[in-house]
């Protein structure tokens, strides 16, 4: 059966009403609960997404079993020969990859007891992820983070120049990074006895220019099939992953190239969603960074965010537009919250000033910023599950774009090396957080750590989709 995206259209889904996810401590997985704050709950029933192979999470057969080879950060392994294309001209060879939860690659994760273990991978426009999860069989709704790991690969600003919109081709050598990021992450699917539910791909592979190709050799070299995402089903995927596919609710995944905001009314079997093709970086380049000061930049940003919302709200069958989604929240259809999903606790660190030290100073390293955002312990609230941190009012939004970014702030966020590591996310996302809530009538923010991935893993889990 295939997913039905707009309003309008039939549309079939597990029913969660609850879900858990992990901290990221290395020895305390995650805690049940989910939106509504039951847990254990649910229908066996899952949906297949159109298109895409299925995959196998085996090794390759110069793997030995048990081992996870690191995925290599030069031009060795499996990059080819030939040169990079224009996009990459002078790109440096990407870091290793780390994790999260259980953070030593060689170890296995716990045996999760009368649990099944599934991986899904990511590959997104900035990292490629992947979600190893456990749940109960027949019991989607007790699925809960085993481990997390990603690799930056910046795939989305290799093949999109934002300051022209000209598409442009992944070279082979990071076509040989992304092979290897792959194997090593069925390496770790395997070593944590997980079945690998699928990879897939987003807003980047949509650009690329031969992203048949960069699929053909990834099947080459790693026997996976990538699934190429519409934007329709990155919408709902977030939607699930942040909700569990409980209804009445808004969702955002705000992405690096693109953002989706997707809703399910109450009562209602299908999910609308819209994508807006102007994801932090693509907005931060092109609206934010080349302002004289951080208002002129936001208020670039909000316009141009508007009318991409518009057009694709407009698109929809029947046609949308912002002011019918806000009369559905009054008309108590949708929840007075914005479901924000993949959120780490920075950006509410951000809102917040909490990720300044004493002196003012915004963290300019890679391995310090992760530390901040690690030491998050995300929280089960009995109304939304397993969340980030408190919800942010939209009163803490208002403080945080009016009066939190000087000068000398706006300065260090656009430039690197704070830029590529939090930069660009801090200066579009709390704007684009509080575009939403004005124009919707929402009353707070709810960020929760699940990833998209994990929406994708729950729509495809056995057994096949029937009817609910």
């Amino acid at each position: 059966m295939s997913i039905k995206t707009t309003l309008g259209r039939a549309f079939v889904f597990l029913v969660l009403s609850a879900g858990m996810h992990g901290c990221s401590d290395d020895d305390k997985p995650g805690s049940a609960g989910g939106a509504g704050g039951t847990s254990g709950t649910g229908n066996d029933a899952a949906v297949s997404p159109d298109g895409g192979g299925s995959a196998d999470s085996s090794m390759p057969d110069d793997d030995a079993p048990g081992a996870v080879p690191e995925a290599s950060s030069d031009s060795g392994g499996g990059a080819a020969d030939s040169g990079a294309s224009d996009g990459e001209a002078g790109a440096p060879p990407p870091k290793a990859s780390s994790c999260t939860i259980v953070t030593d690659k060689k170890t296995p994760i716990a045996e999760p007891s009368g649990r099944l273990v599934y991986c899904g991978i990511d590959i997104g426009s900035k990292n490629v992820k992947i979600s190893v999860v456990s749940v109960e069989k027949g019991k989607p709704g007790t699925i809960k983070d085993e481990r997390q790991c990603k690799r930056n690969l910046g795939l989305g600003t290799l093949v999109f120049d934002s300051s022209t919109g000209t598409a442009l081709p992944l070279g082979d050598d990071f076509i040989g990074y992304l092979v290897d990021t792959v194997k090593e992450f069925q390496a770790i699917c395997t070593l944590d006895r997980g079945t690998l539910i699928g990879a897939d791909a987003t807003q980047w592979a949509r650009d690329a220019t031969n992203i048949q190709d960069v699929r053909a050799k990834v099947k080459t070299g790693t026997g996976i099939d990538i699934d190429v995402l519409t934007p329709d089903q990155e919408g709902q995927y977030g939607y699930v992953a942040a909700t569990l596919d409980s209804p009445g609710h808004l969702s955002l995944d705000p992405g690096s190239n693109s953002f989706q905001v997707s809703w399910r009314l109450q009562d209602a079997t299908d999910i609308g969603t819209v994508s807006a093709p102007l994801g932090y970086v693509r907005a931060s380049t092109n609206d934010v960074e080349p302002a004289a000061d951080f208002a002129s930049g936001r208020a670039a940003y909000v316009a141009d965010a508007t009318q991409q919302l518009v057009a694709a709200l407009a698109k929809l069958g029947p046609p949308m537009t912002l002011a019918a989604v806000k009369q559905l929240v009054t008309d108590g259809k949708l929840g007075k919250e914005l479901f924000v999903v993949g959120q780490d606790g920075a950006v509410a660190l951000v809102v917040r000033n909490e990720l300044k030290d004493s002196n003012g100073t915004w963290p300019s390293d890679q391995k310090a910023y992760d530390d901040l955002v690690a030491a998050q312990v995300f929280k089960l609230d009995p109304t939304y599950g397993t969340i980030s941190a408190d919800p942010i009012a939209p009163a803490e939004l208002t403080t945080f774009l009016t009066s939190a970014i000087g000068p000398s702030d706006f300065a260090t966020l656009k430039k690197d090396p704070v830029k590529t590591i939090y930069g660009q996310k801090a200066l579009v996302v709390p704007a684009l957080l509080d575009l939403l809530v004005t124009e919707l009538g929402l009353d707070k923010v709810v960020m929760v750590p699940q990833e998209m991935v994990t929406g994708y893993i729950l729509t495809r889990l056995p057994p096949a989709s029937i009817p609910r």
